[in-house]
C-alpha cells in the first residue's frame, strides 16, 4: 500500500484525507505553508489523525504519493518546492484547479526527475465521500492510479495520457459554474432591492425549467444564430437598466461583447430563413469565424 503525503493542507487536502483515513490508509502525513501561523490548518491536521511536517522536501521522504492542494495560484511554486527531492518511485497528483497549459508546465518540469506527473481534475465540490466524488485524471500512468489507494472506494476515470486534458475538462465546466454563480449575484444585486426578484425566478423556471441542463445550453446555442442582434442590443438595454440601479454591468457588459462578436461578423445572415440550426452547425460556423479572424490578425 502507498504512503500518502499532502502539498498544502487546507480545505480539500483535509477532506480527501479523511476519506483516505476512513478508507483506512494509515500515516499520512502533510505540509503546508502555513503550519506554523494557522491554528486551521493545525486543528485540521490533529482532527483527521494526519503529521504535519516542517518542510516540503520531507513530504517526499515519508510518501511516495504527494498530493498537491495548494491555493491554485501557488501551483506551480509548490512543485518547484519538492521537484529536487522527488524521483522515479514517487507519483504526483496535482488535484489543484488550473490551467490545462499550467499543468502541463508543471509535468514537464517534473519529467527530468522521473515523477510519476498525474493531472487530476475534481469534478464536484470536495467531499470526503471519495466513492461519490468524481474524479478524471490524465497522464502516461494515469489509469494506474486507483491502484495506489489499495481497498479504498474511488471514483476514477482516466481521460488522457496527457497531462492538462482533465484541466481542461474542469475548466471549461467551471466556465459554466462560476460564470452562472457570477451572473447570479449580478442578476439578484438588481433584483432584490427592486423586490422583483420572485417575479424574476419565477418567470425563468417557466421558460426553462423543462430543459435538462445540455438540452438547454443546445437550445441556447441553436437560438444565438437566428436572434443574436437582438439579444445583443437587449443586453445593452440590461447594462444600462443596471446602471440605473447603481449595479455595475459587469456580467450584461460581456455578455453584449460575446454576442456582439459574431454579430459583427456576420454569423445570423448564415442562418436566416427557415428552422433554427442544429447547434453543431452553430458550432461549426463560430469556428470558422474565429479561425478566419486569427488567420488575418497573423
Amino acid at each position: 500500500m502507498a504512503s500518502i503525503g499532502f502539498l498544502g493542507f487546507g480545505e480539500a487536502g483535509s477532506k480527501i484525507a479523511t476519506g483516505l483515513r476512513a478508507g483506512g490508509l494509515d500515516g499520512i502525513v502533510a505540509y503546508d505553508i502555513a503550519w506554523q501561523d494557522s491554528e486551521l490548518v493545525r486543528s485540521r491536521a490533529d482532527e483527521v489523525g494526519v503529521e504535519l511536517l516542517k518542510q516540503p522536501g520531507e513530504v517526499a521522504a515519508r510518501a511516495d504519493v504527494v498530493i498537491s492542494a495548494v491555493v491554485c495560484t501557488e501551483a506551480e511554486v509548490a512543485a518547484d518546492s519538492i521537484a529536487a527531492d522527488l524521483g522515479p518511485d514517487h507519483w504526483f497528483l496535482d488535484i489543484n484547479s488550473v490551467s490545462p497549459g499550467t499543468k502541463a508546465r508543471i509535468a514537464e518540469s517534473l519529467a527530468p526527475r522521473g515523477v510519476n506527473y498525474v493531472d487530476v481534475a475534481v469534478m464536484s465540490n470536495v467531499s470526503s465521500d471519495l466513492a461519490r466524488l468524481p474524479l478524471l485524471v490524465a497522464g502516461p500512468r494515469a489509469s494506474e492510479v486507483e491502484d495506489l489507494f489499495a481497498g479504498v472506494e474511488l471514483n476514477i476515470s482516466a481521460v488522457s495520457d496527457t497531462p492538462g486534458e482533465a484541466a481542461r475538462i474542469k475548466m471549461f465546466r467551471s466556465l459554466f459554474v462560476k460564470g452562472l454563480e457570477a451572473l447570479s449575484l449580478e442578476a439578484m444585486m438588481a433584483c432584490y432591492p427592486t423586490g422583483v426578484h420572485e417575479q424574476v425566478l419565477s418567470s425563468l423556471e417557466v421558460t426553462f425549467g423543462k430543459y435538462t441542463f445540455p438540452e438547454l445550453v443546445r437550445h441556447l446555442i441553436e437560438r444565438h444564430a437566428v436572434h443574436g442582434r437582438r439579444r445583443a442590443n437587449e443586453l445593452a438595454e440590461v447594462a444600462e437598466s443596471l446602471r440605473e440601479v447603481s449595479v455595475e454591468p459587469f456580467m450584461a457588459e460581456a455578455g453584449f461583447r460575446r454576442m456582439s462578436w459574431d454579430v459583427e461578423r456576420g454569423l445570423q445572415e448564415q442562418f436566416q430563413g427557415g428552422e433554427d440550426p442544429d447547434w453543431s452547425e452553430v458550432l461549426d460556423a463560430l469556428e470558422r469565424l474565429r479561425s478566419n479572424e486569427a488567420g488575418r490578425a497573423g
